[in-house]
C-alpha cells in the first residue's frame, strides 16, 4: 500500500515550478541556534517531495534566507519510516522530516518538537484558523507537524475525451453507473479501473460508500468511539461487493495495483473512470499532459481531457459531494535537532508562508494555507477549472480524515475488503472482524 502511495504523491507534485519568493519568514527565537560559520545547515528528509520537486522550494527558501542551507535527502517511502525513526532515535537523523496523518504521526510524536510556539510567533495566535486540518497532525495536544498539502478522496476521475467519444455522460447514480458501465464494456473498455490489490484504494472507495449511508459514522467507529458492527457498515460492504459482481470494476481488479497498473490503464485510455482523489489534480494541466505523452508515447494524450467528479450516488438517497482527507504530507522538526530555530523556519516556510504555498498552488494541489488560492493558469478547459474550484468548499469542510490512526485497524479493514470482494467473507463477518480489531486496538 505505502509503496504505491509514493508514486501517486510524486506524480501529483511533479508540476511544482520554481518562482522567486517574495515574502520572507523570519526565524523564530525559540531555541537558540548558533551557526559557527555564518550559515546554518538544516538537514531535510522526505519521501515527498522527491529530488526534482523539492528543488524549487529549496531554491526559493535559500534565496530568502541566505544564512540557512538546506541539505535534502529523498528516501523511498518503502524505507522511509524505518530509516527515519532509527536515525532520529540514535540522534543522527534529520532536522526537518516528512510525516503523514495517522499512524506515522503517532509513531513520530515522541521524536518531534512541539511546533505550537513557532506557529504562534510566526503565523499568529490564530494559526489553526489560517491552516487547514492542523489537528490531524497533533498528538495529545502536541503539534507534531505542519500540513504542506491538502488532498481528499471521495472523487472519481473521468477520461472525458473517451466518455464523450462514446456518446455517454458521467453517471451520478447507481442505476446510471450500471448502464454506463455496460455501454463502456460493450465498446471494449473497462468502466472503473480499481487497484484492488492495494488496501488504501479499497478503503478510499469504502469510505465514499459509507459516507453516503451514514455520513461521519466511519470516523467515530475506527477511532473506537462507536461500533463498526452495525447494519450500515454491513450495507456498505454489500455495495462494495456489488461493484465487483456488477462489472463496475474491471476483471482482475484484485490482482491490480493502483499504481502503476490501474493508473497506467486509465491514462492510456483503457478505462472511462478511476477512483482517485484530488492528488491527481495536475492531470488537468498542459504540463502534466505533456509528461504523459513522453511517458506513454501517445501524442493523443496532449489533447485528452481528464475531469474529476464527486463519487456517484451508489446508495439510493445517499449523501454525495463530501470529501475526506487532510494533510497528505506534513513536516516535523526533530526534538533532538541542534538547529531548531532554523529547522522550524524552514518547516513553517514550506507550509505557512505565501511564497512556499504559492509553489504548492502551482501544482494544482490545495495549499494548506487557506488564504492561498489554486493557481489554474496551466489548467486546460473551463470544465476542469470549475471541477477543481468545486473541490475547495468540500476540502475545507471534510467529513473526516483519510488515514486511520491505528495501523492494526487499517490492516483489518483492508483485509476485510479484500475478503468480501473475493467472496471469502460475508459482509456481516467482515464488519464483525473490523469491529474486533478496533476493540483490540483501543482496549
Amino acid at each position: 500500500m505505502r509503496i504505491t502511495r509514493i508514486t501517486k504523491r510524486r506524480a501529483a507534485l511533479a508540476l511544482a515550478l520554481g518562482v522567486t519568493a517574495t515574502l520572507a519568514f523570519s526565524a523564530c527565537s525559540t531555541g537558540g541556534d548558533t551557526p559557527t560559520d555564518g550559515k546554518t545547515t538544516v538537514t531535510f528528509w522526505s519521501w515527498n517531495p522527491d529530488e526534482t520537486t523539492a528543488e524549487p522550494y529549496i531554491k526559493a527558501f535559500e534565496a530568502e534566507h541566505p544564512d540557512i542551507t538546506i541539505d535534502h535527502r529523498f528516501i523511498q517511502f518503502a524505507d522511509y519510516t524505518s530509516a527515519t525513526q532509527l536515525a532520529l532515535t540514535s540522534g543522527s537523523g534529520p532536522d526537518v522530516f516528512g510525516t503523514q496523518v495517522g499512524a506515522l504521526t503517532e509513531q513520530f510524536a515522541p521524536l518531534s518538537a512541539d511546533l505550537t510556539p513557532y506557529l504562534e510567533e510566526t503565523v499568529g495566535a490564530d494559526w489553526s484558523d489560517k491552516l487547514t486540518a492542523t489537528d490531524q497532525l497533533a498528538v495529545d495536544g502536541k503539534q507534531v507537524g505542519v500540513p504542506w498539502m491538502i488532498t481528499g478522496g471521495g472523487l472519481v476521475w473521468a477520461n472525458q475525451t473517451l466518455v464523450d467519444s462514446l456518446g455517454l455522460t458521467v453517471p451520478t447514480t447507481a442505476t446510471e453507473l450500471k448502464t454506463f458501465c455496460a455501454a463502456v464494456e460493450a465498446a471494449g473498455k473497462d468502466c472503473m479501473e480499481q487497484g484492488a490489490k492495494d488496501s488504501w484504494q479499497n478503503i478510499d472507495v469504502y469510505q465514499s460508500i459509507i459516507n453516503q449511508i451514514a455520513p461521519g459514522d466511519f470516523y467515530d467507529a475506527v477511532a473506537g468511539d462507536a461500533s463498526f458492527d452495525t447494519p450500515e457498515f454491513i450495507e456498505a460492504f454489500d455495495v462494495w461487493k456489488s461493484m465487483f459482481d456488477d462489472g463496475i470494476f474491471q476483471d482482475g481488479a484484485l490482482g491490480a495495483a493502483a499504481y502503476p497498473d490501474a493508473n497506467d490503464a486509465f491514462h492510456k485510455g483503457g478505462a472511462a473512470l478511476i477512483a482517485f482523489g484530488s492528488w491527481q489534480n495536475s492531470d488537468t494541466t498542459k504540463t502534466r499532459l505533456g509528461q504523459y505523452v513522453d511517458t506513454y508515447g501517445d501524442p493523443a494524450l496532449a489533447d485528452t481531457e481528464f475531469v474529476p467528479y464527486f463519487f456517484p450516488q451508489v446508495v439510493d438517497g445517499g449523501k454525495t459531494g463530501t470529501m475526506f482527507g487532510g494533510p497528505d504530507v506534513g513536516f516535523a522538526v526533530a526534538s533532538s535537532s541542534k538547529v531548531k530555530d532554523a529547522a522550524a523556519t524552514f518547516a513553517l516556510w514550506l507550509s505557512a508562508s505565501d511564497a512556499g504555498q504559492e509553489l504548492m498552488a502551482k501544482s494544482v494541489q490545495q495549499p494548506a494555507l487557506s488564504s492561498v488560492p489554486l493557481d489554474l493558469s496551466d489548467v486546460v478547459t473551463d470544465a476542469q477549472k470549475s471541477a477543481l474550484e468545486a473541490q475547495g468548499p468540500a476540502l475545507s469542510d471534510m467529513i473526516g480524515a483519510r488515514q486511520i490512526s491505528s495501523a492494526d485497524v487499517q490492516t483489518a479493514l483492508g483485509d476485510a475488503l479484500s475478503a468480501v470482494a473475493s467472496g471469502q467473507q460475508s459482509s456481516a463477518d467482515a464488519a464483525k472482524a473490523v469491529d474486533d480489531a478496533i476493540t483490540a486496538a483501543y482496549k
